[in-house]
């Protein structure tokens, strides 16, 4: 594994993925900012198209668009594993964290991965709308359960930004009651702002196990928090519909995924509750950490190629 890691490690440039997220036009989304909408959109497809892949589009009303990238797999083309990152940002944020950094994870896969065939197929999805209700990855969602099985999907959003120090990451009110474990790591490292965080069900554990996996041999262990959906908890998650507390782990397109019952983490650095930029007009390339965001990028790459091999043990 450790040797795998060092291999892709070399193939990633930190500077590379801080030139794709400065090339993103922002702010972008189709109400007003239609302009920079529509030149991502091209971003997206020339580069997806240049790299090897079959683009696809997809109506999201009202006007909006899903883009797609695939590569059919060889043996088993009607099995895909996804990775998924929004394109739209909120109005007034160049949205280089939200979700600029999850694009350039797109960009670099496509690029990295786009030489060969793998057994199962492999789609990069842009969903559109996800700043205002996840609209766009609703019927993105519905097409994927038509057409494949999903063996695996990771939702980028966001994922950019860190910060190393001390009592930068913030934590909801009355987390430590369903997460003492995660909690108490977080505190012996003081709070540091810079874990990368994998919000699960129990029907994506493998997934997330995978990833996880792969992670720890890019970076530090100690980063990498697992969470399981608190709504997905036993006995105590039905109980949690009402509870504020819940409603963080279901704010991406993660979670139109696990509602058409696909298999999907959620890969984030906690937005808010780290990042002072979020939805704010100094979410600027700037900001972000280009080193962690290699590790990532490194990392999903070695769990897509894994995943795209081997059947994940079901856990239904």
């Amino acid at each position: 594994m450790l040797d795998v890691a060092v291999r892709w490690l070399a193939r990633i440039d930190p500077g590379r993925l801080r030139d794709r997220v400065a090339a993103l036009p922002g702010p972008r989304n189709r109400s007003d900012a239609p302009v920079a909408m529509r030149a991502t959109d091209r971003l997206l497809e020339r580069s997806w198209r240049a790299a090897g892949w079959r683009i696809g589009r997809q109506r999201v009303q009202p006007g909006g668009l899903n883009i797609v990238a695939v590569r059919e797999g060889r043996e088993a083309p009607n099995e895909a594993i996804v990775v998924v990152a929004h394109h739209d940002t909120v109005p007034g944020s160049p949205g280089a964290d939200d979700n600029g950094a999850g694009l350039a994870v797109l960009l670099e896969l496509a690029e990295q991965l786009g030489g060969e065939r793998h057994r199962r197929t492999l789609i990069l999805a842009a969903p559109d709308y996800e700043e205002i209700g996840l609209v766009g990855s609703r019927p993105l969602a519905r097409w994927l359960r038509a057409t494949y099985q999903v063996r695996a999907a990771i939702v980028f959003d966001p994922i950019g930004f860190m910060d190393p120090r001390p009592g930068a990451q913030q934590v909801p009110a009355g987390i430590g009651m369903l997460y003492p474990d995660q909690l108490a790591r977080l505190d012996r490292r003081e709070r540091r702002g810079d874990t990368v965080v994998a919000i699960y069900r129990r029907r994506s554990l493998d997934v997330a196990r995978a990833w996880a996996t792969s992670l720890a041999a890019t970076l530090d262990p100690d980063r990498i928090i697992l969470l399981r959906d608190p709504l997905d908890l036993p006995v105590v998650g039905p109980m949690l519909m009402a509870v504020p507390l819940a409603r963080h782990f279901s704010r991406s397109d993660h979670v139109r995924l696990w509602q058409a019952g696909l298999p999907a983490i959620q890969v984030t650095n906690t937005a808010n509750f780290r990042n002072p930029n979020y939805h704010r007009p100094t979410d600027t390339p700037d900001t972000l950490d280009y080193e962690t965001l290699r590790r990532v990028v490194a990392a999903t790459a070695m769990t897509v190629e894994r995943l795209a091999a081997v059947d994940p043990v079901s856990h239904d």
